[in-house]
């Protein structure tokens, strides 16, 4: 089985590529800067697994530890506008988060640079530049399932007085699922990083945990950003057997 570790992450890959298009038709149709973002973020992740587990799925040559770091430049790409995406959603006058943007874009610079310089295990519970880089793409997925967990509670307040449809309630809920999933695919990263530490090779298991996170995360954000009617019908179905308050 462990000849196979590299599908999850590749399957992982083709929801990252087809979720980017998609969210870049809808920012076509709608000019919203969060589809535009996201749709950004999703392509350089997608290229980044793809490529990544590419060696694995074509039975090519391992890849360089210098090329491994330069798809690390391509994984931190995608980030950036992952972390503007959140600030413009939630919290768009924050003096405190674009001061955590810049720290999380610090430590992600920093790290993925001198890593790049230096040439050491990418992965590795011994290598200082990834535990750096680890935090400053692990601290943004925390900020956003913190984020859509306030909304989705505004939200339910919103919407027992009749002031938010429910369709954008179950949005936030979903964001918060897709952020909570990024935290487990971040949290697998130390996974991953114990096995280059331990045996310099990636198990079915750690590969299996990122992937399927990953994965799961695509798909829950599809359903928030695009839902089939089955879906959005059984939600408001399911709000209009909850009674809504009037007058407070």
């Amino acid at each position: 089985m462990e000849e196979y570790a590299f599908l999850p992450p590749i399957i992982a890959s083709a929801f990252y590529l087809v979720a980017s298009v998609r969210l870049f038709r809808l920012y076509r149709r709608t000019s919203e800067r969060p589809e535009l973002l996201l749709s950004v973020t999703f392509a350089f992740a997608g290229v980044y697994y793809f490529a990544y587990n590419a060696s694995s799925l074509f039975g090519l040559d391992p890849w360089s530890l210098r090329t491994e770091w330069m798809l690390e430049w391509v994984y931190i790409s995608s980030v950036f506008p992952y972390m503007i995406f959140i600030r413009t959603v939630f919290r768009p006058d924050g003096a405190w988060a674009g001061a955590l943007v810049a720290i999380c874009s610090a430590f992600l610079l920093v790290s993925t640079g001198m890593g790049t310089i230096e040439g050491e295990i990418v992965y590795s519970l011994e290598n200082t530049w990834f535990l750096v880089q680890w935090v400053g793409y692990t601290a943004p997925c925390v900020w956003m399932c913190w984020e859509a967990t306030l909304a989705r509670l505004g939200a339910q307040k919103r919407a027992r007085l009749g002031l938010a449809q429910p369709i954008v309630v179950n949005r936030y809920l979903l964001l918060m699922l897709f952020a909570a999933f990024q935290v487990l695919a971040c949290v697998s990263d130390l996974s991953l990083a114990h096995d280059m530490t331990s045996t310099r090779t990636i198990s079915m298991i750690s590969n299996g945990l990122l992937g399927g996170t990953e994965i799961a995360s695509v798909v829950v954000l599809w359903l928030a950003f695009f839902p089939p009617p089955f879906y959005a019908n059984w939600i408001e179905r399911r709000a209009a057997t909850i009674p809504t308050a009037v007058g407070g």
